[in-house]
């Protein structure tokens, strides 16, 4: 396993635990708060909104507290914000001589559908 590979895997580990989290924050305290939260985990959380009154709006809302909710939303975009994070790492260490590292870009090979 490479060292990419265990750190989005040791990532993707807390996915149930923030999707947990999110709805606890939905039930008590409201969408707001699960958005908030989404946010200090450094992961962008889905876009709504949380004053407009239409039914599109309130679609949105439903839809981002679905996601939030949920450990697959969860786990993929941690497992993304980690490879971006080793990556970003790669570059001010020097490792980058092209467009991605080597081990990023073996990680993601190995990776493909087919």
């Amino acid at each position: 396993m490479s060292k990419l590979e265990a750190l989005i895997d040791n990532a993707q580990a807390y996915a149930e635990m923030h999707a947990k989290r999110c709805s606890e924050l939905v039930s008590n305290d409201g969408l707001a708060a699960a958005l908030k939260y989404c946010q200090e985990q450094g992961i962008e959380p889905p876009q709504c909104s949380l004053t407009a009154d239409s039914r599109n709006a309130k679609m949105l809302r439903d839809k981002a507290t679905r996601m939030l909710c949920e450990t697959k939303w969860w786990k993929r975009r941690l497992g993304n914000k980690a490879g971006r994070d080793f990556e970003h790492r790669q570059i001010i260490e020097g490792r980058v001589t092209n467009i991605i590292s080597d081990e990023s870009l073996e990680y993601y090979l190995s990776k493909k559908r087919r």
